[in-house]
């Protein structure tokens, strides 16, 4: 199926067009001006997705006199009004505004998502699957109306009762709903989780050459829902069934050391060639449950530094390595306690005192 964009930019879209028209899609261009009957014609005309660049007020001719977040505001609530929802992309020259955005753009109930032009010539493939995923997502949503469907999952099965409520209160509007499943369910620690995690919990080295061979027992475990097509996910409720089915229903796995899950699960799913995961440098334990934010390796949370941000109630938290920690990136300098940042501090002090 050929998918129609309405692309809103003042400057010269020619590159860009052809590069999304070979990404399979059908792209329209509208030039700002400053009649949004114009734009509300396009949109009701049927379109897919819309593009927008961030300013749209420096373009040869008429000029428009309001940026991007005015139209989406507009198209958003066009939509919320004639039921016809669209995924909105912010994709300006200027990583300063589609930064902004991707740190607090889910408040704001405007895009979807947000990347700079130089990032789309760089891995335009990626972005025309994305792009995709949504549109698929969006169309998905609206004809299940049902979060479960949605989801992948049966009327029969079960989901967090906090999931269900907070689903619950947005559920008419397709874009919290999709925003809500991709950033927050499946985007998270926590009711799904992704490779790197998984092989974490099963205490597996990521190159085994049977890794994919644990992947293929767990393949009733695996997110299926909307989004699904770009990240592979598995539902942590399944995975702990499957150990108790497959591997053992007597020891739960977070009672073991990697070394422990390993020698089972090559046991019993007859399977020579797994490797155990390394610890970090500075970790002690390799009760793994989680990966490190920066360097995704398998940690203890009792080994990681906690990161603090604003989490779900099934959200688990995340962590640094201490190892990571010590590298003292401004990324995460705003998400480590006062009282951990003088541990690493003087850690870091001894380490360089002791050579």
């Amino acid at each position: 199926m050929t998918y129609k964009i309405l692309y809103i930019d003042d400057q010269d879209t020619s590159s860009r067009q052809k590069d999304l028209e070979g990404l399979g899609f059908e792209v329209i261009i509208h030039k700002p001006t400053n009649d949004f009957k114009e734009i509300e014609v396009k949109v009701k005309n049927g379109i897919n997705a819309l593009i927008l660049d961030y300013k749209l007020t420096e373009g040869k001719g008429e000029q428009a006199c309001f940026d991007a977040p005015t139209v989406a505001q507009f198209v958003r609530t066009l939509h919320v009004k004639d039921a016809l929802d669209i995924p909105i992309v912010l994709m300006s020259n200027q990583a300063i505004f589609t930064n902004s955005y991707k740190k607090d753009f889910t408040s704001q109930d405007l895009f979807d998502f947000t990347i700079t032009k130089q990032e789309f010539t760089a891995i335009s493939e990626v972005f025309g699957a994305k792009l995709k995923s949504f549109i698929k997502a969006y169309s998905k949503i609206k004809s299940d109306k049902n979060l479960l469907l949605s989801l992948g999952l049966k009327k029969e099965d079960k989901i967090n009762s906090r999931i269900e409520l907070s689903i619950g209160k947005v559920q008419k509007n397709i874009y919290k709903v999709s925003t809500l499943i991709y950033e927050d369910i499946i985007s998270s620690i926590g009711v799904t989780i992704g490779e790197e995690v998984l092989a974490s919990r099963l205490g597996i080295a990521l190159d085994s050459k049977e890794w994919v061979n644990v992947l293929e027992s767990l393949n009733r475990s695996k997110y299926t829902g909307v989004f699904s097509d770009i990240k592979n996910r598995w539902w942590m409720d399944k995975i702990n069934d499957w150990w108790k089915e497959k591997i053992s229903d007597k020891i739960p796995i977070r009672r073991l050391n990697a070394e422990e899950r390993v020698e089972l699960i090559k046991s019993k799913l007859n399977l020579k060639d797994l490797k155990v995961a390394k610890k970090t440098e500075k970790s002690t334990s390799t009760n793994f449950w989680t990966i490190c934010k920066f360097s995704k390796e398998p940690i203890d949370i009792f080994d990681g530094i906690e990161l603090l941000k604003d989490y779900l109630p099934w959200q688990e938290k995340e962590y640094l390595s201490i190892d990571s920690a010590l590298l003292n990136r401004d990324e995460f300098k705003n998400q480590i306690s006062k009282i951990d940042k003088k541990a690493i501090r003087d850690l870091a002090k001894k380490l360089n005192k002791d050579g």
